[in-house]
């Protein structure tokens, strides 16, 4: 059985069956050749074939990332990363499943210095790389034909915050568009969100937001004529996926913004019948208590030189990430 690993330098030059081998939307080629024009750092592709047949696939980009992110202790390092360059949870690594391990234990021979894998469903390289957390993704399984039927499946407190939150937004209008619609003040809401996060990998341009691709949906909040809050989703065969946000935190706990952003969300998956809602990688806690539920998400340090291997090994409990949140009951 004959194995050969090709490096792609550009999307427009994958194989053509690498979406055939792509599970969700973010791993497929229209995506990767989106990052790639707008979110440009050194992405590459790895193809894996065996006996001449695509059978698995890996994206790789550069970065400068603070090693201690859920220490906020800042520790800036180059790395190499197996992973998609956007803050998102899908796996960077598509195909057969059986064939991961032997892509990864060549990737880690080709490419050099400190290399990061991230957000992988299982550990990989074991006994070569330090597996830790990292952040969980969550997931809300919609098992609900409204809004109004899920909110009578809650417990009282969670229905009762629900309320309190939808109460806040009386008068608020919504307006849904494609991504062209997104403007310079959507820009600044994300700003503002990017600048008080701790877990950030990377800052997304203005038009990597404008371009996105059909698949892509905006939704504004409005008071007046004053921007509140936006939320864009991405609707993929089966799973409705949070993409990212934005907020004016001056008006937040007034309009309750971002329990509501969560609730638009919900309301287009009900609305769309969606199974499945991926609503991402971060407050864990508020997305819980409307009934998601934590997925977990893991990552790989590895450097071919074991001494620096041994530091980041004692360096481990500021490097994995330890979940906070708690196990709500939220239904009846």
């Amino acid at each position: 059985m004959k194995k050969l690993i090709k490096r792609v330098n550009t999307p427009d030059e994958l194989n053509s069956g690498w979406d055939n081998l792509a599970e969700f939307y973010f791993q497929k080629q229209e995506f990767l050749a989106h990052l790639h024009f707008h979110n440009p750092c050194n992405q590459r592709y790895y193809e894996l074939y065996r006996n001449e047949h695509l059978v698995a696939g890996a994206i790789v980009y550069s970065l400068t990332v603070n090693a201690l992110t859920f220490s906020n202790i800042p520790s800036p390092l180059k790395v190499q990363v197996i992973g998609l360059p956007v803050s998102v949870a899908t796996p960077p690594i598509i195909g057969e499943s059986e064939e991961f391990e032997f892509l990864l234990s060549e990737l880690i021979k080709i490419e050099s210095g400190l290399i990061l894998g991230l957000n992988f469903l299982r550990d990989y390289l074991s006994g070569k790389a330090l597996n830790m957390n990292t952040l969980p993704t969550v997931i809300f399984p919609v098992r609900y034909d409204s809004l109004e039927v899920y909110n009578l499946s809650l417990r009282h407190q969670y229905r009762r915050r629900i309320r309190k939150a939808r109460e806040k937004f009386s008068g608020v209008r919504a307006e849904t568009s494609s991504c062209v619609g997104f403007t310079q003040k959507h820009y600044e809401l994300y700003l503002a969100i990017m600048k008080r996060s701790t877990t950030k990998l990377e800052e997304l341009s203005y038009e990597s937001f404008r371009q996105l691709p059909e698949k892509f949906q905006l939704t504004t909040y409005y008071s007046g004529n004053e921007m509140i809050c936006w939320h864009i989703i991405c609707k993929d065969k089966k799973v409705l996926f949070f993409y990212f946000g934005g907020m004016n935190y001056e008006l937040r706990d007034k309009y309750h913004s971002y329990y509501n952003n969560l609730l638009g969300i919900l309301q287009t998956a009900f609305e769309y019948k969606f199974p499945i809602v991926d609503f991402g990688q971060t407050a864990e806690t508020a997305k819980t208590r409307l009934g998601g539920e934590l997925s977990l998400r893991r990552m790989f340090v590895y450097h071919r030189n074991p001494v620096i291997l041994f530091l980041f090994r004692l360096l481990s409990r500021f490097i994995t990430y330890k979940s906070k949140t708690v196990k709500c009951r939220v239904f009846k």
